[in-house]
C-alpha cells in the first residue's frame, strides 16, 4: 500500500490528492467490465469508511487504488452533450478523443471524506458547464475498463442528467469542445469515443429515439450561468 498521508481533508505540498477507494471495496470480489445499473450507493456509502486522498502520481499507475470518477452525461431533450478533448487537457492519454461524460478526479479540497464526491461532482459540473438553468442528475450505476492503461485505474459513477429547455455548452472552451447532437448523430463518433462513452452509447443510447429513463438517486445541479469557468452565477 502506498505511504502516503492518508488524511482526509490535507494537501501534500506541490501535489494534486485524488479521492480513491481500494480495488476490493471499489469493484467487489469478482472483477467486471463495462457498466453495471447497481451498487452505486454502496459504493458511495463506502467512501467515508474506506476512502482516501492520496497523490495522484502514487496512484496512476496502481491499481489497488480505484480513482473514482464522475461521469455526467448531459442529455437535453433528444440531444446528448458530446465533446472532444482537446491538447490543453490534463490527461495526456485521453486528448484527441469524444467523450460523452463532464467530469474529473475528487480532490482532497473537496472537503471532508463525508459529502465529498457530491461537493466534488457539483465543482466539476461549474467548471466545465455552462447551464442557465438548473439541471437533475440521476446516480445509476458504476463504469469500469479493465483493459485500458486510465481504465484500470479509475472508477466511473455514472450521473444521467437531464438539462433544461436552454440547453448546455462547454465552458473550458481551451480544454474541450462540443455541442448537442442527437443520438443517431453519435454513431459516427463512435470510433474515436472513450471507452467510457462506448460503454454509455452501447447500453443505454444506441436504438433510443428520446430521453433516455433511468432510475436512481438524485441530485440537482445548480444553474451555472456563463462567466468565470466555476464561479456560480456570474
Amino acid at each position: 500500500m502506498s505511504k502516503a498521508s492518508a488524511s482526509p481533508v490535507g494537501v501534500v505540498a506541490g501535489r494534486e490528492e485524488v479521492l480513491v477507494l481500494p480495488r476490493e471495496v471499489a469493484l467487489g470480489p469478482v472483477p467486471w467490465h463495462g457498466i453495471r445499473l447497481e451498487r452505486v450507493s454502496e459504493v458511495l456509502a463506502a467512501i467515508p469508511r474506506h476512502g482516501r486522498f492520496l497523490p495522484r502520481a502514487e496512484v496512476e499507475g496502481d491499481d489497488r487504488w480505484q480513482q473514482v470518477i464522475p461521469h455526467l452525461v448531459v442529455s437535453c431533450g433528444q440531444t446528448v452533450l458530446a465533446m472532444r478533448r482537446l491538447g490543453r487537457g490534463s490527461e495526456r492519454r485521453l486528448r484527441g478523443q469524444v467523450t460523452l461524460g463532464v467530469g474529473g478526479h475528487i480532490n482532497a479540497e473537496d472537503g471532508p471524506l463525508e459529502g465529498a464526491f457530491l461537493r466534488g461532482c457539483l465543482r466539476e459540473w461549474a467548471e466545465e458547464v455552462v447551464s442557465p438553468a438548473p439541471a437533475k442528475g440521476r446516480l445509476v450505476g458504476l463504469i469500469k475498463d479493465g483493459a485500458g492503461e486510465v481504465g484500470r485505474v479509475h472508477l466511473g459513477v455514472l450521473v444521467m442528467v437531464t438539462a433544461g429547455a436552454e440547453g448546455v455548452a462547454v465552458r473550458e472552451e481551451e480544454k474541450l469542445e462540443g455541442r448537442l447532437l442527437a443520438v443517431s448523430e453519435l454513431e459516427v463518433l463512435y470510433l474515436e469515443m472513450e471507452t467510457w462513452s462506448q460503454f454509455v452509447y452501447d447500453r443505454l443510447l444506441r436504438g433510443v429515439a428520446g430521453p433516455v429513463p433511468v432510475t436512481g438517486p438524485e441530485i440537482t445541479l445548480p444553474a451555472s450561468p456563463a462567466g468565470p469557468a466555476g464561479r456560480l452565477g456570474g
